[in-house]
Parts: C-alpha cells; structure tokens; sequence
C-alpha cells in the first residue's frame, strides 16, 4: 500500500527513538511527504500534539513504514 501526501493516518503502535516514545498507538496525523526507494516507500508524517491534560507541540516523523502507520 502507497499513501499519498495528505492521507489522514494514525499511528499502528508506539513509534519510539531509542528509549523515547515519540508518538502512542492510535495517535492521529497526516503524510507530508513519501519517500520512494529501492526497498519500498517511507513516509514523512506530523502528528498532532493534543495530549488529554494539556496542548504539546506536534511532532514530525521521518522513514515511518507502513508497519508503523495506517489510514483512517
């Protein structure tokens, strides 16, 4: 499956960086940009940074998978 720039997902699981969640499971965000390559396509995708006690700033997640993210 190749998303498209644009596409709403949400993450599959956890996206960590070393010891660092960066993004929890079902977090919602949108592809900004695709990264085709010989191995297959990543993603480059800004989740959105409400939290349930207050407003974090969004993150960018660059080389997710589409392991790591699913369309809504």
């Amino acid at each position: 499956m190749s998303l498209q720039p644009q596409t709403r997902v949400h993450a599959s699981h956890d996206i960590r960086r070393a010891a660092h969640r960066l993004v929890k499971q079902g977090a919602p965000g949108v592809v900004v940009d695709i990264h085709p390559n010989w191995s297959g396509t990543t993603y480059t995708v800004e989740f959105a940074g409400q939290h349930r006690k207050h407003v974090r700033p969004g993150v960018t997640v660059v080389g997710l998978t589409d392991v790591d993210v699913e369309p809504d």
